[in-house]
């Protein structure tokens, strides 16, 4: 008893020196990613939103051309819809960005409330900034899709279609869910803000799988997002904004986004959470689609081949339909 007491102390022992040790690696990687990275400047243009408060911004394509903004998901920022940039840019202006606090981004001011309504009012001034004032075209991933939604509430003229690629609609998110989920999710943040203030994060972010095959210097923003603190800390005062409207807010019970064209891509059986809203829009506007890809990620139906299917609708909604 005593011997077999013995082994096993020995290989706690053991597994725990491992567990240390890795944790140094990754903390010593990270260290030296960051300082590689400390000079580093932002790969688009600082564009002045709100007095001296800039969002990070990069557009492409003909200024002439029909804009296309693309919003990433909660814990995204402007890389994840390279690809997007890449295809539409031939024929659009399209505009990637990372929301205020996230990226390259400056935060949002002291004591604003970054719910998806207010998120709506940046993308706005983001227009605004950048001269845009026709209706355009708002591609979003993921959790983007409760600010489309807000967005198509609140200001259905300035569209000329949705883009929901795996998007969440509020409409359906059951309220007990968020109850249960904004608290666990809000305390994984703060765990993963720390690790990212001692350095683990970034030592991880190197060893991370690059579903999108993104060139160097997305690569190396998408990691340096997943290593600096102030994007956890962004996104969990997102995640709690968001859950502090849901309450009261107009895109949580009733959706406009219908009588606008929708089209939906997912890898879920039945065109996922948006699904109903695309036959429904197109019933109304003619216009519509949902695209179900079910080998695809979550993250992997943004790559550059998938890319080229999404742009194929966004063109449907700017140039009317082909025979493709």
């Amino acid at each position: 008893m005593a011997t077999a007491m013995s082994v096993l102390m020995l290989i706690l022992k053991v597994a725990g020196g491992l567990i240390g040790a890795l944790i140094l690696l990754m903390i010593v990687l990270g260290a030296g990613s960051n300082l590689l990275r400390s000079g580093a400047a932002p790969t688009g243009d600082m564009i002045a939103v709100d007095g001296d408060r800039r969002l990070h911004c990069i557009c492409k394509g003909p200024e002439s051309a029909p804009l296309v903004l693309y919003d990433a998901g909660a814990f995204g920022i402007y890389t994840d819809g390279w690809w997007l940039l890449e295809e539409l840019s031939k024929d659009h202006r399209i505009c990637l960005y990372d929301r205020a606090g996230m990226g390259w981004s400056d935060p949002p001011p002291d004591g604003v409330r970054p719910d998806p309504d207010w998120h709506v009012e940046d993308m706005r001034r983001l227009r605004q900034a950048l001269g845009q004032d026709d209706p355009f075209v708002l591609i979003g991933h993921s959790m983007a899709g409760i600010r489309l939604h807000a967005y198509a509430n609140a200001y259905p003229e300035e569209l000329r279609g949705l883009v929901f690629v795996d998007a969440a609609r509020p409409q359906t998110i059951d309220p007990a869910r968020i109850e249960q989920f904004v608290p666990w999710m809000s305390r994984i943040l703060s765990v993963s803000g720390f690790f990212a203030r001692i350095g683990v994060t970034s030592g991880v972010a190197l060893f991370m799988p690059d579903e999108l095959d993104l060139p160097a210097d997305q690569a190396r923003d998408k990691r340096r997002s997943i290593a600096a603190v102030s994007h956890h800390k962004a996104t969990k005062t997102e995640l709690l904004a968001a859950a502090a409207a849901w309450p009261d807010a107009s895109w949580r019970s009733e959706s406009r986004a219908e009588e606008l064209p929708v089209f939906v891509f997912t890898n879920s059986a039945g065109g996922g959470a948006n699904g109903t809203v695309a036959d429904a829009s197109i019933s109304v506007t003619g216009i519509g689609n949902v695209t179900v890809l079910p080998d695809e990620s979550h993250v992997s139906l943004l790559n550059q081949t998938n890319a080229l299917l999404i742009a194929r609708d966004v063109r449907t909604l700017t140039q009317g339909p082909t025979d493709d």
